[in-house]
């Protein structure tokens, strides 16, 4: 059994949720309006678990149970119950309110490497650099989603945080990339945490990476998923930025 494009797209959102989710306490998961948001979808039926249904829900719940793969569709849950839809239990042949079986199934989505199945991303390699009157050198910027990175770019649509361009790809995908503020490598040694990560497009990316320009906080566009901790921005500006 195939797994739909929608359907991938929300095992990619529910895949970046992992980390955050701790088993047996619901108030860590995501609820279905949150889903809509998060992917752009249209509220198609009066209710949002009935409209997330046709728009992945249902196509990732039937092919995680016939493969026999974790239920991780109990990541999705009504904020009013705290609980996943009845169809959930009854899918996998459960009693509702089986709230034990319920957090394995969280713990083992966990563990379960979801890699093969997610939607496809951007891997890309720039071409290397020269830097005139100095010896040969090669840069190579790999841009990978991590699971962390992934979050960013969902939570903010793929729109820089800096200008709000959406780059538009094939296939109606779009594309981002995630710049650390405080920058991974030495000597600056920053850390891999989403209060030091960026959504931006490209150009912007650039502009960040050779300190050309300087980061405001009043002209960040922000979410209340994703804040930006002032202690990066300040090292930014005083040890990257370039006047």
């Amino acid at each position: 059994m195939e797994l739909d494009v929608q359907g991938r797209n929300l095992l990619s959102l529910l895949v970046a949720r992992l980390d955050k989710a701790v088993p047996g306490r619901p108030e860590t998961y995501i609820g279905y309006k949150k889903c809509h948001d998060l992917l752009g979808l249209d509220q198609q039926r009066e209710k949002w678990g009935e409209s997330l249904k046709p728009q992945g829900l249902s196509a990732l719940a039937d092919w995680t149970e016939a493969n026999g793969f974790p239920g991780i569709t109990g990541l999705i849950i009504s904020l009013s119950t705290l609980e996943p839809g009845k169809g959930y239990f009854h899918l996998f042949g459960k009693e509702e309110g089986d709230y034990d079986w319920w957090a394995e199934q969280i713990r083992s989505a966990k563990s379960f490497d979801w890699s093969p199945y997610l939607a496809e991303k951007f891997d890309l390699v720039p071409s290397d650099l020269e830097a005139p009157d100095r010896e040969d050198i090669s840069i190579s910027r790999i841009i990978r989603d991590t699971a962390l990175s992934y979050r960013v770019k969902l939570i903010h649509g793929y729109e820089c945080q800096l200008c709000g361009i959406a780059l538009s790809m094939p296939a109606g995908k779009k594309y981002a990339e995630v710049h650390h503020i405080k920058p991974l490598g030495q000597p600056h040694d920053g850390p891999d945490v989403i209060e030091n990560m960026i959504c931006v497009c490209p150009n912007h990316h650039a502009q960040l990476d050779y300190g050309a320009i300087k980061l405001r906080a009043d002209d960040i566009r922000t979410k209340q998923e994703h804040q930006i901790s002032d202690q990066f921005i300040d090292y930014h500006n005083e040890s990257i930025y370039k006047p």
